[in-house]
């Protein structure tokens, strides 16, 4: 195999055709929007057809969760070529993720369904505070609303919400951590270090890797990756996102793709997410990963592109997308021999990036 098609146009997808292209083999993509082809790393569109399509791609990717309900993507995304189809129709309803986890076993925030808009009221009797979630579509906090215990729920807009939510138990966690790993075609595994994970606003700030005192809840992290990956005859790179609660693992949300707390693994590893990815889909061996050293990724958000950034220490993944508020538009990955390095550099990050970003580089954190 020396052609795979991923559905989606953004930079993950781009940065699956930069990997490919290393290896010799070819990565292209679909953007579902405008219907039409990007070959490789270019940004000349054209068109592409289904029977193209079929004699071009043997095997189809994806670099997101949904996808237009009709057209060529859905058509390709629900095709036997597609090695995330199985995924696509558990995990971006988050009413199906959650029964996928509980039918295996594996730990996740007690939750209801939102039926109707008493549903909220007798949710939080239960549970005290709670998070709903829109069932579909929701992403990097948009689609979720939080009620500490004892909230105001006129926030929430439960009767629109009614039959399209879910109402989970706030939990109390101690840290958010995230593991991203790899199958193969013939399921064949391999994963990455326990990440630690800082979120603002629902958006990913920080990474860091591999997470302090993580060592005994590593092989838990990857069984409960491997179960889900199998349940769902996965194929390529999917990433976990844990609470982490009384020194015990519990599933966050899971992404059938690869992931911005992923990204780290750019500088951080041998082989990054996207070469393990493409790896995996090419039938490349899976070999063991080498880690660098204390890796650190910062998300670039709703900012401009500065050249001060090239000044300090670290390398800059700059997306070519226009800026506005809270959207990604690049990252920065900083490798260092210790944790106190780390920190260093980080330091000499926070001068040069917008307010916002001085709460999540600081000290308090501890890169605990």
């Amino acid at each position: 195999m020396n052609r795979v098609l991923v559905l989606g146009g953004g930079q993950l997808g781009l940065m699956m055709a930069e990997a490919a292209a290393r290896l010799g083999l070819v990565v292209d993509r679909y953007d579902p929007e405008r219907a039409l082809l990007l070959p490789g790393t270019s940004d000349l569109a054209v068109p592409v057809s289904w029977e193209e399509c079929q004699e071009r791609y043997p095997v189809i990717t994806v670099e997101r969760e949904a996808f237009p309900e009709e057209g060529l993507s859905a058509d390709l995304a629900r095709s036997d070529r597609c090695v995330a189809r199985g995924a696509l129709q558990v995990i971006p309803d988050r009413f199906t993720q959650k029964s996928m986890l509980d039918k295996l076993g594996i730990p996740t925030a007690p939750w209801v369904t939102l039926d109707k808009a008493e549903d909220l009221q007798a949710a939080v009797a239960q549970f005290g505070g709670v998070v709903v979630k829109a069932r579909t579509g929701g992403y990097d906090g948009r689609g979720t609303w939080i009620v500490g215990e004892g909230g105001d729920l006129s926030s929430v807009p439960a009767a629109e919400l009614a039959g399209k939510a879910i109402i989970e138990q706030k939990i109390p966690f101690r840290r958010e951590l995230s593991i991203v790993g790899a199958r193969s075609i013939s399921g064949e595994t391999l994963f990455y270090p326990l990440t630690r994970n800082w979120h603002v606003d629902g958006i990913l700030r920080l990474s860091l890797a591999p997470a302090n005192a993580c060592s005994d809840l590593q092989k838990p992290a990857e069984q409960m990756l491997k179960g889900i990956m199998e349940e769902l005859d996965y194929a390529g790179v999917m990433a976990v996102e844990f609470f982490e609660v009384d020194g015990q693992l519990m599933v966050n949300e899971i992404a059938p793709r690869v992931h911005n707390s992923g990204h780290w693994t750019h500088e951080g590893a041998d082989w990054s997410q996207f070469d393990l990815h493409v790896h995996a889909l090419a039938g490349v061996p899976l070999h063991a990963l080498n880690v660098h050293g204390p890796s650190a990724m910062v998300n670039l958000i709703g900012t401009p592109f500065e050249s001060a950034w090239l000044q300090h220490p670290g390398v800059v993944h700059w997306y070519g997308k226009s800026v506005r508020p809270g959207r990604k538009v690049g990252h920065a990955n900083l490798v260092a021999d210790t944790l106190e390095g780390l920190r260093k550099g980080l330091d000499a990050w926070a001068d040069v990036l917008p307010e916002g970003y001085q709460a999540v580089l600081d000290s308090e954190l501890g890169l605990g």
